[in-house]
């Protein structure tokens, strides 16, 4: 019984981790004018968006 508890506590852990990851990209958002990167991340559920060196749109989670 207490391997089964382990067992459902790494995979819960695991779950967790990998939903943590699925924040959304956009590309074409960063050669815009304004911040439409921040908007449309948090629009998605993000807390803002950067801007990275090949121009894609990362969000960042709450």
């Amino acid at each position: 019984m207490d391997y089964l508890r382990v067992c459902l506590l790494i995979l819960l852990v695991c779950l967790v981790g990998a939903h943590a990851s699925e924040m959304p990209t956009f590309q074409g958002l960063c050669q815009l004018q304004g911040d439409w990167c921040t908007t449309n991340c948090q629009i998605a559920g993000g807390r803002d968006g950067l801007c990275n060196k090949v121009g894609l749109c990362i969000c960042r989670p709450l």
